[in-house]
């Protein structure tokens, strides 16, 4: 063999070697860290519905996901069109959000936000809250960054008291520290399951709105447009296929419909 043909040889050999003809096009997007059961850290490593959701959307796209596990505002801070990620999950839409992100056509899930309060000091009031309104001149505490529909959001009436987590916010209520908090369903169950101590003690007063959580993407990342049209038509194919329910009652439990999530 000449050493020309040699030189060719070994060319190939090493450009088939460092790129593989049936190589994956590999997506980082963050995810929030402490969201049971939608998103948060088992055994040190990354689970939870939404992960699980957005790796089989892109897997029908012949494609993979690094999940990167951050917290939630700086998830948002991250894919600002000053910051260097390409996308961000779990999100509830809202102008003041559509304004510095991209939102997909298609949701991850829909999530039922609540108004929880302390058994106790409910037996203690004479007047027990049965809408937002009623929550005015009143504290809520949540986690900054979430959001809970239009009607909750745009009461400047309520005081909010902005906290780093849903279990924080229960600790506060649990204690009496704050009367009231805003959390999602299926992340209150999880928390009451996980923590039989506080099921005597915190009990739901009223129904939020029914939002819909998507992997919101940058609006300045090249790669954004790219991964935004493989992900929605990954998840449409998804949500076609029984495979999509499959996932919701993996995490929601076999006793929830899951119905009102899609």
């Amino acid at each position: 063999m000449s050493a020309i043909k040699l030189f060719v040889t070994t060319l190939l050999t090493v450009m088939c070697i460092a790129f593989p003809a049936h190589a994956k096009k590999v997506y980082r997007v963050l995810v929030e860290d402490n969201w049971p059961p939608y998103s948060y850290v088992k055994d040190g490593q990354p689970a939870g519905l939404s992960i699980d959701l957005v790796k089989a959307a892109l897997k029908l796209e012949g494609a993979e996901v690094q999940i990167q596990q951050v917290p939630y505002l700086r998830c948002l801070a991250l894919t600002e069109p000053e910051g260097k990620e390409v996308a961000c999950a779990n999100t509830a839409k809202n102008e003041d959000l559509a304004i510095k992100y991209s939102f997909p056509n298609n949701y991850l899930f829909r999530s039922r936000g609540m108004i929880v309060a302390n058994k106790r000091n409910l037996k203690q009031t004479t007047k027990k809250p049965k809408s937002v309104s009623d929550l005015e001149f009143k504290t809520v505490a949540l986690p900054s960054g979430f959001t809970f529909g239009k009607e909750f959001d745009e009461n400047s009436r309520i005081v909010r008291y902005y906290t780093m987590n849903d279990m924080t916010s229960l600790k506060l209520v649990e204690s009496g520290r704050v009367k009231f908090a805003a959390i999602d369903e299926m992340v209150l169950y999880y928390y009451l399951n996980h923590h039989p101590e506080l099921k005597d003690i915190i009990t739901p007063i009223i129904d939020l709105t029914n939002e819909p959580i998507y992997m919101h993407l940058s609006k300045t990342q090249p790669e954004a447009v790219e991964l935004k049209e493989k992900f929605d038509r990954g998840l449409a194919a998804l949500k076609a296929s029984p495979e999509y329910e499959h996932l919701l009652q993996k995490y929601l439990g076999k006793e929830i419909s899951v119905e009102k999530f899609k």
